[in-house]
């Protein structure tokens, strides 16, 4: 029977992402939007593992963490965060791994590997605040930095309403300077549908 994991992402794209990735990793994958979303799913379904983004918009992903573990506390979670300085608090509410963003996949995977094959002794054993409980991976800028040197020597196309922004330069004066490094906006490990990235 397939292992039935429950992503929790205020952002579709980031959510459809990993559920495609986890889905071809033979994993029944369930999704969620918000904190009243999540708890629904985690109530409803027999679920083995929550990856869960504490960033959730107007609602608080810490205090979602809190009322999974208050409905099943024996569920492994992994916390997904894209802010900096989560490590102490995630040891202490005894969340299993904190993984940042930008995410390693294969970390990730195989993160969520072990975690699915832990016995229920080790998750009875739960000690808050032991660090060597929760694991941990921080972000990961490998794919960013390769995308940045393969695309450095392109250059960045202008739309017309940036072009017009621009400062204009006085008659007979130098051009202004050309822009030769890409801008990357968002998670650059996870592919969006259509070769776009969050």
């Amino acid at each position: 029977m397939k292992k039935q994991l429950l992503i929790v992402d205020d952002d579709r794209s980031v959510c459809q992402a990993l559920r495609k990735l986890l889905e071809v990793e033979g994993y029944k994958v369930f999704t969620a939007y918000d904190a009243a979303e999540a708890i629904e799913q985690f109530r409803h379904q027999a679920i083995d593992l929550v990856v869960l983004d504490v960033n959730l918009g107007d609602d608080d992903g810490w205090a979602v963490f809190q009322t999974m573990v208050g409905i099943k506390p024996f569920v492994p979670t992994v916390v997904v965060t894209a802010e900096f300085g989560q490590r102490e608090r995630a040891i202490a509410a005894g969340v299993e791994a904190l993984i940042e963003k930008p995410i390693d996949v294969p970390s990730f995977l195989q993160l969520i590997d072990i975690l699915l094959t832990e016995t229920s002794e080790h998750s009875l054993n739960r000690i808050c605040d032991e660090e060597s409980y929760c694991h941990y991976v921080a972000k990961d800028y490998s794919t960013f930095l390769r995308l940045l040197h393969e695309r450095g020597s392109a250059p960045i196309e202008l739309s017309p309403e940036i072009k017009a922004a621009l400062p204009r330069r006085a008659a007979g004066s130098r051009k202004a300077p050309a822009f030769n490094h890409p801008t990357v906006v968002g998670d650059p490990t996870l592919s969006i549908p259509g070769g776009r990235h969050k």
